[in-house]
């Protein structure tokens, strides 16, 4: 028989198990389905739990919400964080260029090559499009740090005003490409008659992207 640090032990990882997996049920339905058509009954199904467990962790159904958008910031942060992190161009354009593609191509192997992708994105597309208390902590916490930051690379790279609307319009542009093949990964794999997205095929779509990176930073580079 455990003993009782042990049973309180074995009691918490069983109560973060639980709530993990509720997050991740919301994730996937709050994306596909939307907040107001997803009951908490069918949350607690897809995450195989007991639906007062909602309440239990998050206080219900709007507290599960905010959960699921700090796992999503806290899932993508966790891919760009450290590059950017590591980043120190020295104020020098081809540094910045290097660095601003790194990040993009990062993004684009985790959104293409991660099946957890799929739910995150449909998420934050659904969340980005109705202003509430999920809209603005998602852009305060995650978008606008992170679109800043690709805003400065960029910036530099083209010797623009990295808060110009060329620059922030352009470095939406290029992140939403992202979006897009991941939003639209049916339709791409149709059209291009793929039979699955592997590793190359997603060279080939991150490659177009790389080009369309230094498309944008030779035709907006300030001439001295």
């Amino acid at each position: 028989m455990p003993t009782g640090s042990a049973a309180s032990s074995n009691a918490t990882k069983a109560g973060d198990q639980t709530r993990a997996a509720l997050v991740m049920a919301g994730i996937r339905l709050f994306g596909t389905k939307g907040f107001e058509a997803t009951s908490t009954r069918e949350i607690a199904a897809a995450a195989e739990a007991n639906i007062a467990s909602i309440a239990y962790h998050f206080g219900g159904k709007e507290g599960l919400r905010l959960a699921c958008a700090d796992m999503v910031g806290s899932r993508i942060k966790a891919v760009v964080g450290p590059v950017l992190g590591a980043i120190d161009p020295k104020g020098d354009p081809a540094l910045a260029q290097d660095a601003f593609e790194r990040v993009i191509m990062g993004v684009t192997d985790f959104m293409l090559g991660q099946v957890e992708a799929r739910d995150i994105a449909s998420f934050m597309v659904r969340e980005m499009g109705t202003p509430g208390a999920v809209f603005d902590k998602v852009y305060s916490d995650f978008v606008l740090p992170v679109h800043r930051s690709l805003c400065g690379l960029l910036g530099l790279a083209t010797g623009q005003d990295p808060e110009s609307d060329l620059i922030r319009i352009g470095t939406f542009s290029i992140a939403g490409q992202v979006v897009y093949f991941r939003i639209g990964h049916a339709i791409v794999a149709k059209r291009m008659e793929w039979k699955a997205v592997g590793p190359d095929e997603v060279d080939a779509i991150k490659a177009v992207i790389l080009a369309n990176i230094r498309g944008f930073i030779t035709t907006h580079r300030k001439q001295d």
